[in-house]
């Protein structure tokens, strides 16, 4: 489980904790404490490796801003075959962005 994000309600009535993970968590007791500690409603929204680079940002390969966190809204599937046909190298870790999985951009 890898917690990025957290946010709060102005009058922190309740926290929403953001956090990527490989398979499905059962954070059932992890919640209680949290309760117990911050005593207001506590969410935990578990996302996709993609949304992680959405929401956190950065700067890609080419040096501008990341293309999930600019300007794309919508998560199109991202294939080899892609990059073969722009004539790039086949090397996972020249076509990979900051996110481990193929570049979006590649469907450009």
């Amino acid at each position: 489980m890898n917690l990025f994000q957290t946010e709060s309600n102005f009058d922190a009535s309740k926290i929403t904790f953001f956090f990527s993970a490989d398979g499905r968590v059962d954070f059932r007791k992890l919640v209680k404490m949290l309760v117990k500690e911050f005593r207001t409603k506590i969410e935990m929204r578990q996302v996709g490796i993609r949304n992680q680079a959405k929401m956190c940002g950065g700067v890609g390969r080419c040096g501008r801003e990341l293309c999930c966190s600019a300007f794309m809204t919508k998560f199109e599937p991202v294939s080899i075959r892609m990059a073969k046909k722009q004539g790039l190298s086949l090397n996972p870790t020249k076509i990979s962005g900051v996110c481990g999985r193929l570049m979006c951009c590649l469907t450009f």
